[in-house]
């Protein structure tokens, strides 16, 4: 009989990325998944990263994961989000060839020490023992009984997994594949709070039959930004993506037909993710827009395939075929595999405690979807903390939790842990209250050393932020002992203040409109350094926030000051200037009594916290 110290059920995102930090850290593991193809399979759009999401990649990467490394190998087009703005709100994303991420995930971990087995997980198995429940293995359709002290279950839309298209409805984890009806009859005999999520696509459209030449072209950036800290450079061609637009001819057959949506005709109930609203929901919900944006996104280098991000809808075949070919360029489109809604268990992510293990069952982990979120990177994060928590159980060591300060890894997990979520979990840098901290090119400093204790490092990272690390300290600390007068500054084009005062050439770098070659100039002895444009950046990146870290952390303190600040039940929420629809909504529904429960409701932001506090001082 096999045995193992953990096992991960599920190969998507969180699977991988679980078995390879339980792997690194010296756990038996093992990755038990219907067949090989399930490995690294992108169900949805193919892409990585954005706001938050790309934070996420990047926190990943510097603990040692492999999601950064293996869409670097696998991207087609590679841009920085909010280029114009501060790194902060900066959020790296890449199209990416999916076809070619499964092959890069599965060589990937085949170069880990881990098994591959490919088979139908039917039950968990457990024992008890002074009133509580433990991890005994897992029972498989063909290779039987397997034992282990530890598993992590990833299955993302695989419980009880229901399709919608139009009238028609089957049972299946995405198109073409089985649902997990046995394992989840797991959870509901143990009467773990289960909630029914859903989620949708759009159709995905033959690019021979698309008139790209009255599009908007959508170039990737000149030079490509990588994910991974061990990406030298991207060497693969950009591909272009093409942006066009519904109209109010799509949005009339979508309004003529909406009562033939399962999502409109009762067939589903649950909740999607809000910001990611199908074509119906855009069109019933902002009835003042004429038309809406989509993005046609290659799904692989051939570009055969297009992926028309933007219209997710579950209408009939005959109705989307319709109103596509209203849509500019999309007159003669050729549908290749039609839009659908799936609906799919989840479990309460109250159920867990924050390293991922669920109160209820000692040794069972839950991670990805399965516990409300949704989206590739937020299932990946997951994964790796719960394969890090599952070995270090096994070791009888200290679980690790990352604390919100330092990552949007713990921000994730504190507000997983909160549960209550009223639909799919979504990250935003807007969640993060030390978000001038965390940005996505400071990771490696804030995660890197403690991959390093943890044990998830490779030999080739731990080398290269060595030095790295050497580079950011031994330049921050020169800098910060040289300086020079505002009169020597002004003389190169800086607006600054004539008090008399000096400056540093590390507060310089960081004032607006300043840059290496400025700092170049001011104190030659500067060009002696060696870096690249990457460290370069971080390191005029941590100047610039340095002075604005101190203003959140005393916003934060204040917000913990008036914790006890009593709310007037009668309030009208809606009333208080930019809050969104979503807080409004939840703290109407929770009816606080204070500014401290507010904070800790499920789904409510730091900023929001901060301009209700605003409001009711006010």
């Amino acid at each position: 009989m096999m045995n193992y110290d953990v096992i991960i059920i599920g190969g998507g995102h969180a699977g991988i990325e679980a078995a390879v930090s339980a792997s690194r850290i010296g756990a038996k593991t093992a990755l038990v998944t219907f067949s090989k193809g399930d490995i690294g399979t992108m169900s949805c759009n193919p892409a990585m990263g954005g706001l938050g999401k790309g934070h996420l990649i990047r926190e990943i990467d510097a603990l040692g994961g492999i999601i950064g490394i293996c869409s670097d190998m696998s991207g087609i087009q590679f841009r920085i989000l909010n280029k114009t703005r501060g790194e902060a709100v900066q959020g790296p994303r890449a199209q990416i060839d999916r076809i070619k991420y499964k092959e890069n995930a599965y060589n990937l971990i085949k170069n880990e020490n881990i098994d591959l087995i490919f088979d139908e997980v039917t039950d968990i198995l457990t024992q008890n023992s002074k009133k509580k429940e433990f991890i005994k293995g897992i029972n498989t359709t063909s290779n039987g009984k397997i034992l282990c002290s530890s598993v992590i279950v990833t299955t993302g839309t695989f419980l009880s997994g229901r399709i919608y298209c139009g009238s028609q409805s089957w049972s299946a984890g995405r198109m073409g594949s089985a649902p997990s009806i046995k394992l989840a009859n797991f959870f509901k005999k143990r009467s773990f709070n289960i909630l029914r999520l859903k989620t949708g696509t759009p159709p995905r459209l033959f690019s021979n039959s698309i008139d790209f030449n009255v599009c908007d072209v959508q170039k990737g950036d000149l030079e490509p930004e990588p994910f991974s800290y061990l990406t030298e450079n991207i060497k693969t061609k950009q591909k272009n993506c093409y942006i066009t637009y519904s109209n109010k001819r799509t949005h009339q057959i979508i309004n003529q037909n909406v009562s033939r949506s399962p999502i409109y005709n009762g067939s589903i109930t649950s909740k999607g993710p809000r910001y990611c609203p199908s074509i119906e929901d855009k069109v019933k919900r902002f009835k003042d827009k004429e038309r809406h944006l989509i993005f046609l996104e290659p799904e692989t280098m051939g570009a055969e395939i297009i992926y028309p991000n933007g219209i997710s809808t579950s209408l009939p075949k005959d109705i989307q075929y319709k109103f596509l070919k209203t849509i500019k360029g999309l007159e003669n489109v050729k549908i290749n595999q039609f839009g659908y809604a799936i609906e799919y268990d989840c479990i309460d992510s109250y159920e867990i405690k924050n390293n991922y293990e669920t109160k209820k069952i000692s040794g069972l982990f839950l991670a990805g979807q399965i516990n409300g979120t949704t989206g590739y990177e937020e299932a990946a994060a997951q994964g790796f903390l719960s394969g890090v928590n599952a070995a270090r159980k096994i070791q009888q060591r200290e679980f690790i939790t990352i604390p919100r300060s330092q990552a949007y890894l713990g921000v994730l997990t504190s507000d997983l842990s909160k549960g209550g979520l009223i639909e799919p979990y979504r990250m935003f840098t807007s969640r993060a209250e030390y978000r001038l901290l965390l940005r996505a090119d400071n990771a490696d400093e804030r995660l890197t050393d403690l991959g390093i204790k943890i044990g998830t490092i490779e030999k080739k990272r731990e080398r290269l932020w060595s030095r790295k690390k050497k580079d950011i300290v031994g330049i921050t600390d020169f800098l910060q002992k040289i300086s020079a007068s505002p009169q020597k500054c002004s003389k190169y084009g800086l607006t600054i203040n004539f008090d008399g005062k000096k400056r540093t050439a590390y507060e310089i770098l960081g004032y607006p409109h300043s840059s290496w070659k400025i700092i170049n100039q001011i104190w030659p002895e500067t060009k002696k350094f060696k870096i690249n444009k990457r460290t370069k950046k971080q390191i005029r990146a941590n100047s610039f926030y340095s002075r604005y870290s101190k203003r959140q952390l005393l916003e934060i303190n204040e917000l913990k000051k008036d914790e006890k600040l009593k709310l007037n039940q009668n309030t009208n929420f809606s009333e208080c200037s930019g809050l969104s629809n979503e807080i409004i909504e939840i703290l109407t529904k929770k009816k606080p009594e204070n500014i401290g429960e507010a904070r800790n409701l499920p789904g409510m932001t730091p900023a929001a916290a901060a301009i209700l506090l605003r409001y009711i001082k006010k």
